[in-house]
């Protein structure tokens, strides 16, 4: 299975062959879109949302000085979807850090398939837990964890969200992300990026030549870290003569 979104959406809840269909459907039409372009601009009006089903995009806001905070990392089978102010606009800029297939899906087509299909508008609710999960992490990441925790907890959450959209995901990942991106990530300068780096490579920990990152270590980097899979990890729940997985 192919399709990331549908994977993603999949850990979310179960999902029939009729829900499947549904959501292939909606991903019919993707266009290839290369790196540096805009998804969404701060202000515009949000009728449709993006979905990544390959390759990285970002989701971040310019501070008056010029500054740029990047507030979260949209990987393959990832979507824009919950971000935009109750009247429909977009309040922060989505931009592609490397080439990616998108599709856009328009609101109304997602609403008019969530009344058709409970189970797809339960993934989506998991799924925007998910989302907040990730947020309160990066908070957390960003305001508690020193230099070497948060590029060490950033390796670790990619890692694994990647592996729930790829069967066959190993400890070889595609990481684009320059060391620019890396420090509007983690609220740290390029220089302290490359010493954290150096310091990772030095110690046997990873790899990272041409866009790829190799880990070496996982669970040395998981305990530096600090991290646990929880936030991310699907859930289970009883269900009658069953049990049913949904992520949180």
């Amino acid at each position: 299975m192919s399709n990331a979104f549908l994977m993603r959406l999949m850990h979310a809840a179960e999902l029939g062959e009729d829900e499947i269909q549904a959501i292939e459907e909606l991903c019919r039409q993707p266009r290839e879109i290369g790196a540096k372009k805009y998804l969404s601009r701060d202000g515009d009006e949000m009728h449709s949302f993006p979905v990544v089903l390959s390759g990285w995009a970002a989701r971040y806001q310019i501070l008056r000085n010029g500054a740029r905070q990047i507030t979260r990392l949209l990987l393959p089978g990832d979507a824009f979807y919950f971000d935009c102010s109750p009247n429909g606009i977009a309040i922060e800029e989505v931009i592609t850090l490397s080439p990616c297939k998108i599709v856009n899906i328009l609101h109304s087509d997602m609403r008019r398939l969530i009344d058709r299909f409970p189970a797809i508008g339960e993934a989506m609710r998991s799924y925007g837990c998910m989302e907040n999960a990730v947020l309160a992490s990066w908070v957390v990441n960003v305001g508690r964890r020193d230099a070497l925790e948060r590029m060490a907890h950033l390796v670790c959450e990619a890692h694994y969200r990647l592996s729930l959209v790829d069967a066959n995901q190993n400890n070889q990942i595609y990481f684009p992300l320059t060391q620019d991106d890396l420090a509007d990530v983690l609220g740290l300068t390029p220089v302290h990026i490359n010493r954290k780096l150096q310091q990772l490579r030095q110690d046997g920990l990873i790899t990272l030549r041409s866009k790829q990152l190799t880990i070496h270590d996982l669970r040395t980097l998981q305990q530096i870290a600090g991290f646990d899979s929880a936030y991310l990890a699907p859930r289970v729940q009883t269900a009658p003569e069953r049990l049913w997985v949904i992520a949180a």
